[in-house]
């Protein structure tokens, strides 16, 4: 058990490293961006990268999750990423093309020049998908160490090209481009560290099988990040494009501080699969009541420390109150990540959709109504009481279990 518990911490210290790298310099980028461009190109940035992080999950699929348990129950390590690889692939261009598709669908905030920079920012679905699936190995084998040099370098490459482009020629495309660079490298040294168990060699019934395994996690992550970027879509239709960069402002700095409970379950949740019932337990036991305090700890600093966004930038009062709203939700996303995955862990994936599904229709539903009154003030209370609903359903099937 003191060997799961040092794995445990040394593979969240390599994920919480990389994105520390990784978020830091994105909120210095962001942060110049603000400064120097002001809140309306971010904006315009901020419609064009949410519907980009919808496809990063769509291509997620749950299939990293289905290849892991799968690993832990003694599937082959070269065909389980040979199929993790190529379905990938095949998700990714999909994806890229049913969003490009859609993005010409939308009107209000989503401009000509936003719709014609989409596909440059939707190309970096395709290398976050070959990441994604090396990660897969990494996560397995507990190398987090390598996927956190990859993220680490893609993301240092990437923010050097986006504080050129705002300092030399700060546009809407040159930021797209500098984004999908820094994806691009993000996937070449991940291929690079992962080329040992790399292959592109699969057949279309062990895609259909993995596809299908996989069906129960994809639903809940896409109905999950249904309920994460909705109001992000519909501020974008409805509001101008400086309230939509307040917004994806805070929500930048909002995911930066959520970012522990991803990670502790992402090491967690190969051990929880490998480990008998009762060991698992007290995992998951343990785990959840350590979030639940990191998750209030974070919110009142949150809390506290939100008017500090004035130093920015004069005139982000919007952004402060913005904060505070989203950190009243913290402790509920610190405590619906072990509780998920516990239940995905013992095959309860159908009731976690169900939570995930109710959420997400409520939020639709919430935003759709109160956005075009109350603008990204609605957004951020909507996004507590929405994951507020997750963490009833899931505590109500945990009990049920």
């Amino acid at each position: 058990m003191h060997h799961s518990y040092k794995s445990i911490v040394n593979n969240t210290l390599a994920q919480l490293v990389a994105k520390f790298v990784g978020a830091g310099l994105t909120l210095v980028t962001t942060i110049y961006i603000i400064r120097l461009a002001g809140p309306g190109l971010f904006g315009d940035l901020t419609k064009t990268l949410v519907l980009v992080a919808i496809g990063f999950t769509a291509i997620d699929f749950g299939i990293n999750a289905e290849a892991v348990r799968h690993l832990g129950r003694g599937g082959d390590k070269t065909r389980t990423l040979a199929d993790v690889v190529v379905t990938r692939l095949l998700l990714s261009a999909l994806a890229v093309s049913i969003l490009n598709g859609f993005v010409i669908m939308l009107g209000g905030g989503y401009t000509p020049a936003v719709k014609s920079v989409f596909f440059v920012g939707s190309i970096a679905i395709i290398f976050q998908g070959l990441y994604t699936s090396i990660n897969a190995w990494f996560q397995f084998s507990e190398q987090y160490w390598k996927s956190a040099v990859a993220t680490i370098v893609g993301s240092v490459i990437g923010s050097a090209l986006t504080i050129w482009c705002i300092f030399f020629s700060p546009s809407l495309w040159g930021l797209v481009y500098a984004n999908t660079a820094g994806y691009l490298v993000i996937a070449g040294v991940a291929i690079y560290l992962g080329k040992d168990a790399f292959s592109l060699t699969s057949n279309p019934r062990r895609i259909v099988s993995l596809l299908h395994r996989s069906l129960g996690i994809g639903a809940i992550l896409l109905a999950s990040v249904v309920a994460a970027k909705a109001d992000t879509i519909i501020l974008g239709v409805q509001r101008s494009a400086t309230e939509v960069g307040q917004y994806g402002f805070v929500y930048r700095i909002f995911e930066v501080i959520l970012v522990v409970p991803v990670f502790t379950m992402n090491a967690a949740y190969p051990l929880l699969v490998k480990l008998e019932n009762a060991a698992a337990a007290k995992i998951v036991k343990a785990t959840t009541t350590s979030l639940l305090v990191l998750g209030v700890l974070a919110a009142l600093a949150t809390y506290v420390g939100a008017p500090y966004l004035s130093l920015i930038r004069p005139g982000l009062g919007e952004s402060i109150t913005l904060l505070r709203l989203l950190a009243v939700s913290l402790p509920f996303f610190y405590v619906t990540a072990p509780l998920m995955w516990k239940l995905i862990g013992t095959r309860r994936d159908m009731s976690v959709l169900g939570a995930y599904m109710i959420a997400a229709t409520f939020n639709i539903m919430a935003n759709l109504l109160t956005i075009p009154h109350y603008g990204a003030y609605a957004a951020a209370v909507n996004t507590g009481l929405t994951e507020l609903i997750i963490l009833l359903g899931l505590l109500y099937c945990s009990h049920k279990s």
